[in-house]
């Protein structure tokens, strides 16, 4: 929706009252971070599973004319998005962090690059703005396709590792008694909870109990599936995320910590939280 609110859609709350002008003097226009945190403390308020986008008061050519994507959508819900209101929530908010790149687009394992939001660039600040990410993209995927180029051409044999694909035997089963399926909708829901748009050290203990329990029955195993390999991959990042946000005892940006709410210059201030394999 924030395209929408850029357009000067309102978000209401269940009782039809615009919430975001007493947050901030922005409104609906405030940084996503800001507006994520007040949909999601609105829906707690309120009890209510989700806010509302108003369009109304705009223009019907010109909201036809410029979201006609989100109106096929709506239609099929039977919401007009001239007229109704659209419940809306925040699904997932953006966050900073992920692999660690030196300035040519490297990680640290060899004959691998990496570019855009998977990526530790500190081409961010504590916040991601769509524009950011779209230059980060451009400037990293061309810098890590020159690497790439060049590093073939020195070595034209170098081979490409991908992940095994494991045998499974009728005594070794390593998918009994365990729903990938269900595991990997369970940490997603934690996540969302736990170590969402609002945290806390409680929340990020409880997370930090529950993940590691899965882990200890899960990242032994050898999966032969996708499924499998991608469920220890996000217990993988999930348990250092939890980790690296437990770390850090401030709010900046998108962490937003409701028991250490403020910034902290003195102690945090251009300091990263990276997480090494000994």
């Amino acid at each position: 929706s924030e395209a929408v609110r850029g357009e000067g859609a309102y978000l209401r709350d269940v009782h039809g009252e615009r919430f975001m002008l007493a947050a901030d003097p922005r409104g609906e226009l405030a940084p996503r971070d800001v507006v994520a945190r007040n949909i999601f403390g609105t829906m707690e308020r309120t009890q209510h599973p989700n806010v509302y986008l108003d369009l109304s008061h705009l223009d019907p050519a010109l909201v036809q004319n410029r979201f006609p994507g989100m109106s096929r959508v709506c239609r099929g819900f039977g919401l007009d998005i001239c007229k109704d209101r659209i419940p809306v929530r925040p699904g997932a908010h953006y966050m900073m962090g992920g692999v660690t790149v030196d300035a040519d687009g490297k990680t640290t394992l060899p004959g691998l690059w990496a570019a855009g939001e998977v990526t530790s660039s500190g081409l961010h600040g504590a916040n991601r703005l769509a524009s950011n990410s779209l230059i980060e993209g451009l400037v990293y995927g061309a810098i890590c396709g020159r690497g790439v180029a060049a590093a073939l051409t020195l070595s034209p044999t170098t081979a490409i590792r991908c992940p095994l694909q494991y045998t499974v035997t009728d005594d070794d089963d390593p998918d009994e008694h365990l729903d990938v399926a269900d595991l990997t909708n369970s940490l997603r829901s934690l996540m969302v909870r736990k170590m969402g748009i609002v945290r806390d050290a409680a929340r990020l203990e409880e997370a930090k109990t529950d993940v590691d329990f899965w882990c200890r029955y899960v990242l032994a195993r050898e999966f032969d599936s996708r499924q499998g390999w991608e469920l220890q991959n996000l217990l993988t990042v999930a348990k250092l995320m939890i980790a690296a946000a437990s770390e850090r005892t401030e709010s900046r940006g998108t962490h937003y910590r409701s028991d250490w709410p403020s910034r902290d210059d003195a102690v945090w201030s251009e300091k990263h939280v990276v997480a090494r394999r000994d």
